[in-house]
């Protein structure tokens, strides 16, 4: 563990949809919607740089599975006591890096919320269901060190495209069956955004030469496949200008879990495409992250 660096200073339909019906197009999954002219992830580097300078945080912790079984960990004042939000980033289970991501961190530390931001071994080195299991180890062993990291056991997850997926298999996972020594539901509140939960058409479409998956795996691993562990509550999110395909995986998931005993908030972001959704996740001023805050605020 590297030593703690101080810092110097529109509700969308939940009527039950069958994914395997929505038109996927030659790309795979509608994200020739995006502008072509728009590149996000320098500047979500840029940002996330500046922010890791002046943060007090913990960097390229070892979790202890993968090549890539590392997490970054910025700490709010107060971390043993504050609620602790940890992100998963997305990049289609094949790439993407924890490092673009620490932006997301920096409004939820000013207002109290320390966060913690994983990496995780990618297709095709490794099976969609190893990746599954590795974010479980990285959960577990977050849990089992919150003390050591200075942060708290009132754990909430998120994830963004891939890293949404993977969120709701944590929610789906039974972690006293997992480990003895974990409570049954591990976290406080999920908030899986732009997330694919029925992975079963993934199979048939040209990006899934890099994942490799068959249907019996595609199905094992796809959350509205399995029994929801968790009655936490959860805000399920997806951007309005997203394509139906990525619309209708929100509302599937939502339309699959909800119950009066189980509370699942479906939020669309107005206008936003598959990456506007994580500007509008760390603007402290827009509607979606005042959901976040509001929910993680509530519980922890």
């Amino acid at each position: 563990m590297q030593p703690l660096k101080q810092s110097s200073g529109l509700t969308g339909s939940t009527g039950k949809m069958h994914v395997d019906k929505i038109e996927y197009d030659q790309n795979g999954y509608g994200l020739d919607i995006l502008r072509a002219e728009v590149n996000y992830r320098p500047a979500w580097g840029e940002r996330s740089a500046v922010f890791r300078e002046k943060a007090r945080c913990l960097l390229d912790v070892s979790y202890g599975h993968g090549s890539r079984g590392t997490l970054d960990c910025f700490l709010a004042d107060n971390g043993l006591h504050a609620p602790t939000l940890i992100f998963i980033h997305g990049g289609y289970w094949h790439k993407g890096d924890k490092s673009f991501y620490s932006y997301v961190a920096e409004p939820f530390v000013a207002r109290g919320v320390s966060c913690i931001t994983i990496n995780y071994d990618f297709c095709p080195n490794v099976r969609m269901t190893d990746i599954v299991q590795q974010v479980r180890v990285a959960m577990a062993w977050i849990w089992r060190n919150a003390e050591a990291l200075g942060v708290s056991r009132k754990l909430f997850v998120s994830g963004h495209s891939a890293g949404g997926h993977l969120t709701a298999m944590m929610m789906a996972t039974d972690w006293a069956s997992y480990d003895s020594n974990l409570p049954s539901s591990l976290f406080l509140g999920g908030v899986p955004v732009s997330g694919l939960h029925d992975l079963r058409p993934l199979v048939d479409i040209p990006l899934n030469d890099v994942l490799r998956m068959d249907a019996e795996e595609a199905t094992a691993i796809s959350p509205v496949n399995l029994p929801l562990r968790s009655n936490a509550p959860q805000l399920v999110v997806c951007g309005q200008a997203e394509s139906d395909a990525f619309n209708a995986q929100s509302d599937l998931y939502v339309s699959t879990f909800e119950s009066p005993d189980r509370r699942l908030e479906r939020y669309a972001v107005p206008g936003a495409n598959h990456f506007d959704v994580m500007n509008a996740f760390a603007d402290p001023e827009h509607p979606f992250f005042q959901k976040m805050l509001a929910l993680i605020t509530a519980r922890g």
